[in-house]
């Protein structure tokens, strides 16, 4: 039977990263960021801006797999109805 995993998350804002370890049990800080630092170095360079990193580990710690995956970008609003210079001086006043 197997036992159910527990998400760790880890979200660091100043790069925009999110980094989730799946594990049997809740994990201590140290736990969690050795894991995250191991897989860091395992792929030679640090994650993208926006990317999530999934991890899951055994109950000894071993890593069994990793998911890097880009989150979702915010769509840029429109600018429908917005002239070019939107504050530009109406031509009479521009003299």
């Amino acid at each position: 039977m197997q036992v159910p995993n527990v998400v760790n998350t880890v979200i660091d804002e100043a790069n925009q990263r999110t980094y989730v370890i799946l594990a049997p049990r809740l994990l201590t800080d140290g736990e969690i960021y050795r894991a995250i630092r191991q897989e860091i170095l395992r792929r030679g360079g640090p994650l993208a801006n926006g990317e999530t990193l999934t991890l899951t580990v055994t109950s000894n710690g071993g890593r069994l797999s990793s998911v890097a995956q880009p989150e979702p970008q915010p769509v840029p609003m429109s600018s429908a109805g917005h002239s070019e210079e939107p504050f530009a001086l109406p031509a009479a006043s521009r003299e």
